[in-house]
């Protein structure tokens, strides 16, 4: 109990920390251009997403980033927490673009931060929206060569199983042509959703799996893209819980 309401004030502490950063990064926003301010705002999420790992004394285990091509990807894995997105800036070191839900807009403070990085936020309620979204997605990776983060799910599992993968969410590599690379995040969920207390020494392994090229596919595949993914994550998920 001590343990959890310490690392609720630590955290908290940290956001404030990040919103003063942030304010004193936009007094500065005119004279950078748009990709050093970028670059800026992405340092001090780091620190951050950084401060909760560390908080939370999880235990995070890190494997392939060896297998992360040097060209514009499509990160694509499950969704078990709030931690998942937390320990993929800790570790990626790449010009990467997030696409989150839109209600993380009402989230103060993260909200903010997800504007100032260009998080891409969307609507699943209005097609129409979404398709835009996706097409910035798109254009991102095709004409600025951003990596896209984006988790299939749209819900976080708050646990070890996986929920139906949205097929719209594999546009972006479709019509990008940019790689998957498929990540799979193992147990995030017991740092806090499980209990809705923070947990520490929780072990908690982010793997990156060998890029998907749709290219390389069977057309059954591409087709089927959507569990194919879902399949190679499962299988990962099975070993590490076996």
């Amino acid at each position: 109990m001590l343990f959890d309401i310490i690392s609720k004030i630590r955290f908290g502490l940290s956001l404030i920390r990040l919103w003063f950063s942030m304010l004193g990064t936009r007094f500065m926003k005119k004279k950078m251009d748009r990709d050093t301010y970028y670059q800026e705002i992405l340092r001090k999420a780091k620190v951050h997403t950084s401060d909760l790992v560390r908080i939370s004394k999880m235990n995070l285990i890190v494997e392939g980033l060896e297998n992360i091509p040097d060209e514009p990807v499509v990160f694509m894995g499950n969704h078990q927490s709030y931690i998942d997105i937390y320990v993929a800036v800790t570790t990626l070191s790449r010009r990467l673009i997030l696409i989150g839900k839109k209600e993380i807009l009402k989230i103060p403070i993260i909200g903010k931060l997800g504007r100032e990085m260009n998080v891409l936020f969307l609507d699943r309620e209005n097609p129409r929206e979404g398709l835009k979204t996706i097409l910035e997605a798109i254009r991102l990776i095709k004409e600025e060569r951003f990596d896209v983060l984006i988790y299939p799910e749209g819900t976080r599992s708050k646990s070890r199983e996986m929920g139906e993968f949205h097929k719209g969410s594999f546009k972006i590599p479709q019509k990008s042509r940019a790689p998957i690379v498929p990540m799979v995040v193992n147990d995030a969920y017991k740092v806090f959703e499980d209990t809705y207390r923070v947990t520490p020494g929780v072990d908690v392994h982010l793997k990156f799996l060998p890029p998907i090229y749709m290219d390389q596919l069977s057309e059954e595949d591409v087709k089927n893209i959507d569990q194919v993914l879902k399949d190679m994550i499962q299988k990962e998920l099975d070993s590490f819980n076996a």
